[in-house]
């Protein structure tokens, strides 16, 4: 009986297991690493699709290919059409959930509706990653993504750009941003930063910010103007800075930086007062006729010179995201509707025109912590 039982459990057991019926070996599939989307100045559909992907056979000690990285592109008018379409022109199929970057051309992504169209996809997608990196190419994103496998530096295994473009890359010089990221900051305050790119021979570069208002580019910023926002927001990880005091260059190598809002309501008008704290060593510093740092009066005024330099990059920023972009970059919107929501329902509607006239004070903190084996 017990036999019997044993049989018949077994049998049922073998109605139930489903196996690996739909498995597909991975020699079989394409990963690719980035995707560029531009518009498309000829006739046929609206946008150009490249995709590149890394050549497996170009991988490993035994590798029977050089060319590491393959690069395909077509016109499509989407981004999932068009990798349909590169489908029938390869042997394997695309297979997304490796995905690292998004570059946008540069014409594509002055196009509002264009852009949301492209995030929305990517977005509601299940299988992509919603951590990928997002880049926009100084010119055409098919032409950027060409250049990378000429460049010097060659990632095969994850891909170049997204290993620049990693959010532990500890230089303010650019953000990395994140799909999310880009339309949660959207969303929340209307205004979202992308880092910039461009080929320069056989260098990648990537560097200062592109200004997003609702989705549509409106502007660029430099990479010393990015630091300022970086230094404001309080992310900034670490950086070199260099200032001058007298006719000695100072150099400060930034290790710590913190920042906090508050906001302050005098009357109908709103005010903002955010403190930003800086840590650091003194990298490089000489003079000819005392070259040693005697006293904590020369290390005090090494510090205001510090200060003086970064107020007046931070200061300019402002003035330029107030009144030439009005474009809240800062994030100021963001802390009111997290911290002060009554506020935030108040002033939301108009908060481009609000931004542009509210008055925000930066109070910057520089200390030298270190000064290096040499006093």
């Amino acid at each position: 009986m017990k036999k019997f039982k044993l049989i018949l459990i077994i049998i049922i057991l073998t109605f139930l297991t489903t196996g690996c019926w739909d498995m597909v070996e991975i020699n079989q599939r394409l990963f690719p690493y980035s995707i560029g989307v531009d518009l498309n100045d000829g006739e046929g559909e609206k946008y150009i699709i490249t995709i590149s992907y890394p050549n497996i056979n170009a991988i490993g000690k035994n590798a029977t290919q050089q060319e590491r990285v393959h690069v395909i592109s077509t016109i499509a008018p989407s981004v999932f059409q068009g990798s349909s379409q590169l489908y029938t022109r390869l042997q394997y199929p695309f297979y997304f959930k490796h995905l690292r970057v998004l570059v946008l051309g540069h014409e594509v992504a002055r196009d509002g509706d264009a852009i949301r169209e492209i995030l929305d996809g990517l977005n509601r997608d299940f299988v992509i990653n919603k951590k990928i990196r997002l880049v926009m190419a100084e010119e055409k994103a098919r032409d950027l993504l060409s250049a990378v496998p000429g460049a010097k530096r060659q990632e095969v295994i994850e891909g170049t750009l997204f290993s620049m473009l990693r959010r532990t890359r500890t230089t303010s010089r650019y953000t990395p941003q994140t799909l999310t990221g880009f339309i949660k900051n959207t969303d929340i305050g209307g205004v979202a930063l992308m880092p910039r790119a461009a080929a320069h021979g056989e260098d990648i570069k990537v560097f200062g910010a592109c200004i997003f208002k609702k989705y549509e580019f409106i502007g660029h910023l430099g990479e010393l103007e990015n630091r300022a926002i970086s230094l404001i927001r309080g992310s900034v990880k670490s950086d070199i800075i260099d200032a001058k005091l007298g006719d000695a260059p100072i150099s400060y190598s930034l290790t710590d930086a913190s920042a906090k809002k508050k906001l302050v309501r005098e009357g109908e008008n709103l005010k903002v007062r955010i403190d930003v704290e800086l840590e650091g060593a003194l990298q490089e510093y000489i003079l000819r006729d005392n070259p040693l740092i005697d006293s904590a009066s020369t290390l005090k005024d090494m510090e205001k010179a510090i200060e003086t330099k970064l107020k007046e990059e931070i200061n300019k920023t402002l003035e330029l995201l107030q009144k030439e972009y009005k474009a809240d970059a800062i994030g100021v919107g963001e802390y009111i509707s997290k911290f002060h929501p009554k506020v935030w329902k108040e002033v939301s509607k108009d908060w481009d025109e609000i931004f542009s006239q509210m008055h925000i004070e930066v109070a910057l903190t520089v200390e030298i912590r270190r000064r290096g084996l040499v006093q």
